[in-house]
């Protein structure tokens, strides 16, 4: 242990040391900032930063690259001085991590050592409370259980009890000894055994009373029914009565009515010899007009036959007149087909023999009804007005 101390001791000395020359090294490269910085001002003077150069000259162009390089240059010496300045400080934290994970495990196993048995005696002391803690709860549902299975329950097993029963169940109850057996809840189970009868004695006090008075309404039901089988009794020998009457009445109406029926079968008989006799007098009728119609109908189809004759006669003497006339016709049509071919053929010398006359010295000496048929005979031939 004191070894581990003088260790622990030791240990700030070194680490301080160790910081000590890392913050040197850092303070040597950030005063290279400072230097940068301070050169900036008379660097803008020199180069102003937002000058324009005409850098398509030769001289432009070497001014722009001097320029150029006098603010590159000290760029890359900052960047150069901040990987030199930030090395050391990374450095540093590698060391002080590995330095405190080995201070770490030196004192995590101390710390675990006593740990581990203030958490065993811990656990301890929380699983002794709880076996304390569920064997009271079990003390307490051992008397609860008992008021209410033994004391308390018999309201439930009283419910739809006559009274005789739950008087059973009274006296079971008063058997019951409440004594210190039920240690602090000897008072409850006093006050559950005295609440229980009081309500065990008014359920027996209304099932004797509802027993009364189920008693009164049997009685009362015996009665009316006793008086509803005299008057069922009453009722049958009414009906009994009724039923003969009915018979007597029935055997009456039966015989009124084999004589009615009689009477009817009578009447019928004599109406159908009378009817008999009436379709025997319209058959005969109807026979002499059936001979009748028939002679008649013989005659009108003599007649229409005489005039189906006349008419066949007479469609074939129109017939054979029609075809005379189209035979007629079709000659007629022939001939002047025949004429018209030979006008076709003669034509033109005897609308030039027409002309001729018409123009002779001739033509005023013809008639003029002569004139007029040689002019529509030229107009109809040329066409034209003659």
């Amino acid at each position: 242990m004191n070894a581990q101390l003088e260790v622990l001791d030791a240990a700030p000395a070194l680490e301080t040391a160790t910081i000590t020359n890392s913050i040197t090294k850092v303070q040597g490269e950030i005063a290279a900032f400072d230097k940068i910085a301070a050169g900036i001002a008379a660097l803008e003077l020199q180069h102003p930063k937002d000058l324009a150069v005409d850098v398509s000259t030769t001289a432009g162009m070497k001014a722009a690259v001097a320029a150029r390089a006098a603010w590159r240059d000290p760029r890359i010496a900052v960047e150069k001085a901040r990987k030199a300045a930030k090395a050391p400080v990374l450095e540093l934290g590698k060391q002080i991590d590995s330095f405190a994970a080995s201070l770490e495990s030196q004192l995590r196993a101390g710390e675990d050592n006593y740990d581990s048995q203030i958490k065993a005696e811990e656990a301890r002391k929380e699983a002794e409370k709880a076996a304390k803690a569920k064997a009271e709860a079990e003390r307490v549902q051992a008397h609860q259980d008992r008021i209410n299975n033994d004391i308390v329950s018999a309201i439930r097993g009283a419910v739809g009890q006559t009274s005789q029963g739950i008087a059973i169940i009274i006296d079971d109850i008063e058997c019951i000894t409440v004594d210190a057996s039920f240690e602090e809840f000897q008072g409850q189970a006093q006050l559950a055994k005295d609440e229980t009868l009081a309500k065990l004695r008014e359920m027996r006090a209304a099932a004797l009373a509802h027993e009364v008075e189920q008693a009164r309404i049997k009685a009362e039901q015996e009665a009316e029914a006793a008086r509803i089988a005299a008057e069922r009794a009453e009722l049958e020998k009414l009906r009994a009565e009724a039923a003969e009457r009915e018979r007597v009445a029935a055997e009456e109406r039966a015989a009124a009515e084999k004589a009615q029926a009689e009477e009817l079968a009578r009447q019928r008989e004599a109406q159908e010899a009378e009817l008999k006799t009436q379709r025997e007098a319209q058959e005969r009728e109807l026979a002499a007009q059936r001979a009748a119609q028939a002679e008649a109908d013989a005659k009108a189809a003599a007649e229409r036959k005489r005039l189906d004759d006349e008419a066949a006669a007479r469609l074939q003497e129109i017939a054979a007149k029609q075809e005379a006339e189209r035979a007629a016709e079709r000659e007629a049509k022939a001939a002047q087909q025949a004429a018209l071919n030979r006008i076709e053929r003669t034509g033109p010398q005897m609308l030039g023999a027409l002309k001729a006359v018409r123009s002779s010295g001739a033509w005023s000496a013809i008639e003029e009804d002569v004139k007029e048929t040689v002019e529509r005979a030229i107009e109809e031939a040329t066409g034209q007005p003659a």
